[in-house]
C-alpha cells in the first residue's frame, strides 16, 4: 500500500469518521514531514472537497524564520490552500518551552470540528519512546505519542505515525517536492536530536526495520493502556463525585490499584499527563498530610487539596469576579465560581430592594434563626465546608446587616413564613 493509500484510508476510517471533522487544519512548519503531509491532504482530502487550511508557527529564533515563513505560504498557494501564519516568542530556546509555546499557539486557532493534521512518523515515535524509557517512564509514557487525542475544541491526529521516514522521502522525492531543512535539527544540544543521531541512527543501521517495530511496541502498549483504563474507569466512578474523590474508599485498594485510579481520575479530569513524581507528592503532601494541614499540590493550572477524607481537585485559573447586582424577579445567577439560586419558598427570606452580595466575612458573628451566636468560621466549619471556598461564599446582606448565607442558614429576624409569593430560599452551589 503506498503512503497516500495509508493516509486517504487512516483519514477516512471509522475512527476519525465518527468525529465528523468540519475542517482538517495542517500545522505546517516547511520542513519534510509537514510538506508530505500538506501534499498528501491536498491531493486526497482537499480535491474530495474536505476543507483544508494549513497553520505556521514562527518560533523567531532562526535568521531565515521569516523565509521559512514565506516558503510556507508559496506551497500553500500552488495548492489553494490557505494559511494562517503566527509570530510567538516562547521566552527560551528549550525543546519543552518550545513545543509548549507551539502547541498552545494550536489550541488558541482551533474551533470546534477541527482536526489538527500533524507529521509525526516511526521515527519520531521511536524517539519519543527511547526519551522515555531513559527518563524512567512506566508503561503510560512509553505507550508514547498517541495516534488520536483531544486537544482545545477539536482533535490532533497523526495519520502518518506508523510510516517510517524514508517512506516519507520516497514521496517527496516522487512528486518533486521542496522543503526547509532547519540546522538546530543537527545540534545535538538538544535530546530528541541526540537520541535521533546518536542513538536510533545506528541501531537502524543495523535492524533496518528498528523504528517501526519500536512503533508497533508503542501502539501495543497505548491498546493495552486503554483496556487498564476502561476496568479503572468503573472504581473511579465509585469513589469520585464531581470534582471530588473519597479518601476513605480510596484506601480500601492496595498501593499499586490506589495509585493507578489516582492517576486515571486526575489525567480524565485535568486533560494533561500526571508523573510518577507528583503522584508522590501528592500522596505525600497532601493525602497523608496532617489533618489540620493546608497542604495542596499543583498540577499545571489545576490545585489538589485534602478536606477531611475527601481530596478536592481545583481549578486554579478561575479568576473570581465581583458579586452580580441582585434583581427582583431574576432566580438564577451564574459566576465565575458558583451558582446562587432563589427558589419561591413558605419559609424563607422576603427580597427587599437594597440587598446585595459580598465575601467579607472576616471577623462575622452570625445568628442564625433559633442558634446561638457563632463565628462565621466556626459555622462554616460545623457545615464541613473546606476553608478554600469559605473566603469567596456569597453573604446575603442589606444595609450592614447579614440576612442569611445562601445555603446554610437564615439570620435572626429575617425568616418569613406563609404564602407570600416573595419569600424564597437561598441556595449557593460553588464549582
Amino acid at each position: 500500500m503506498t503512503i497516500t493509500q495509508q493516509f486517504a484510508e487512516r483519514c477516512g476510517s471509522p475512527q476519525i469518521s465518527n468525529l465528523k471533522v468540519q475542517r482538517w487544519v495542517i500545522a505546517l512548519s516547511g520542513g519534510l514531514d509537514s510538506i508530505v503531509v500538506l501534499d498528501l491532504a491536498h491531493r486526497t482530502l482537499a480535491e474530495a472537497g474536505a476543507p483544508v487550511v494549513a497553520i505556521h508557527v514562527n518560533h523567531q529564533l532562526q535568521s531565515a524564520a521569516h523565509d521559512w515563513q514565506n516558503f510556507c505560504r508559496q506551497q500553500c498557494q500552488q495548492r489553494d490552500i490557505p494559511l494562517h501564519s503566527f509570530s510567538i516568542s516562547p521566552g527560551g530556546g528549550s525543546e519543552q518551552q518550545l513545543r509548549d509555546a507551539r502547541y498552545q499557539c494550536f489550541e488558541n486557532f482551533l474551533q470546534p470540528g477541527d482536526c489538527l493534521l500533524l507529521g509525526h512518523h516511526a521515527n519520531d515515535q521511536a524517539e519519543t519512546l527511547l526519551f522515555r524509557l531513559i527518563r524512567g517512564a512506566g508503561a503510560k509514557g512509553l505507550s508514547a505519542m498517541p495516534q488520536l487525542r483531544r486537544i482545545a475544541a477539536g482533535y490532533l491526529f497523526r495519520p502518518l505515525l506508523q510510516s517510517p521516514r524514508n517512506a516519507l522521502q520516497q514521496y517527496a522525492d516522487q512528486q518533486q517536492l521542496a522543503w526547509v531543512d532547519d540546522p538546530s535539527n543537527d545540534c545535538l544540544d538538544y535530546d530528541r536530536n541526540y537520541i535521533r543521531h546518536r542513538v536510533l541512527a545506528p541501531i537502524s543501521q543495523h535492524w533496518h526495520k528498528a523504528a517501526q517495530q519500536m512503533a508497533v511496541s508503542a501502539q501495543l502498549l497505548d491498546s493495552e493502556q486503554k483496556l487498564l483504563a476502561s476496568y479503572l474507569a468503573v472504581d473511579v466512578a465509585a469513589i469520585t463525585r464531581a470534582n471530588t474523590l473519597d479518601l476513605q474508599r480510596w484506601h480500601c485498594f492496595d498501593q499499586p490499584k490506589g495509585i493507578a485510579l489516582l492517576r486515571h481520575w486526575l489525567v480524565d479530569a485535568t486533560a494533561r499527563s500526571v508523573s510518577r513524581k507528583e503522584l508522590q507528592r501528592i500522596v505525600k503532601d497532601v493525602i497523608n498530610s496532617a489533618a489540620d494541614g493546608n497542604g495542596f499540590c499543583q498540577l499545571g493550572s489545576y490545585k489538589l487539596r485534602r478536606y477531611q477524607q475527601r481530596l478536592y481537585l481545583l481549578d486554579d485559573s478561575i479568576q473570581i469576579q465581583p458579586w452580580p447586582e441582585l434583581r427582583c424577579g431574576q432566580m438564577s445567577y451564574i459566576t465565575s465560581h458558583g451558582s446562587l439560586n432563589w427558589q419561591r419558598a413558605e419559609c424563607g427570606v422576603e427580597f427587599v430592594s437594597g440587598m446585595y452580595l459580598t465575601s467579607k466575612s472576616r471577623g462575622l458573628q452570625v445568628t442564625a434563626v433559633n442558634r446561638p451566636r457563632k463565628k462565621f468560621s466556626k459555622i462554616m466549619q460545623q457545615q464541613q465546608i473546606p476553608p478554600w471556598l469559605r473566603d469567596n461564599w456569597p453573604l446575603l446582606m442589606y444595609a450592614d446587616q447579614l440576612v442569611a448565607i445562601p445555603g446554610i442558614c437564615i439570620c435572626q429576624g429575617w425568616l418569613k413564613q406563609g404564602q407570600n409569593k416573595s419569600y424564597f430560599s437561598l441556595d449557593w452551589q460553588p464549582l
